[in-house]
């Protein structure tokens, strides 16, 4: 059977969240013969490659950390038409990958598709993010974080692919590079469920303000003021 989708979840030290993420995965409702998943296990030191192996994946192992290094791999051992990206402590709705499809369908011109987010748990900082991400970046600006992000394979590798020099922003980058192809879809109605670790505390502010700093600066000159992020597991 053809392969049309092609899921790309990288990670690092995720033992606390990638089972539900691949549960998740792994019971859409899109023909299962259709659609592969792929874990790039990024040199954790954890059970996440344990974990990854009960369930019916392609576990492939990157040495060098990184998330731009271990999306990279994933591309080049992907097999589907399409190709969809997500986080490994996110969880995605049962019809993800058949709305996905879908709309690629609907227009021979969409190059990437991409959905809404919801940040569990709610936290100050989480909530004001989460409407700068679906209504100001996905909305306005037709760019959106790797955990609801999709692209159609050729495209992917006509713009060069990921910046192996960003980890900070390389989706923005992506986004930015690959609409210039054609058409940014940008679906409400297909929100994934992901990790708020990221706006806690004086850390969480940071995060903000130098991914906002990030996308102003890959908008005008299309390089990155920030390129490395900080690991945080929780």
């Amino acid at each position: 059977m053809e392969i049309l989708i092609s899921v790309i979840v990288p990670a690092y030290n995720e033992e606390k969240f990638i089972g539900s993420c691949l549960t998740n995965l792994i019971n859409q409702d899109f023909n299962k013969k259709h659609y592969e998943i792929i874990v790039i296990d990024n040199a954790s030191t954890d059970d996440t490659a344990k974990i990854a192996k009960k369930f019916k994946v392609n576990l492939i192992y990157e040495a060098k950390k990184g998330v731009n290094f271990a999306v990279i791999k994933g591309f080049l051992e992907a097999k589907g038409e399409i190709i969809a990206l997500t986080d490994a402590d996110t969880e995605v709705p049962v019809d993800w990958l058949t709305k996905i499809y879908k709309a690629f369908k609907e227009n021979p011109k969409t190059v990437m598709v991409c959905g809404r987010s919801i940040l569990r748990p709610k936290i100050f900082l989480s909530c004001i993010s989460e409407f700068f991400i679906n209504c100001v970046a996905g909305f306005i600006m037709k760019i959106s974080p790797s955990y609801n992000l999709s692209i159609r394979r050729d495209i992917y590798f006509s713009i060069g692919g990921i910046n192996k020099n960003l980890e900070f922003n390389l989706d923005t980058d992506l986004c930015f590079r690959a609409k210039r192809k054609g058409k940014f879809v940008f679906l409400w109605e297909n929100p994934v469920i992901t990790s708020s670790r990221h706006y806690k505390g004086i850390e969480g502010i940071k995060y903000c303000f130098k991914g906002i700093i990030n996308t102003i600066c890959l908008r005008i000159t299309k390089k990155t003021f920030f390129r490395k992020t900080v690991d945080i597991r929780g």
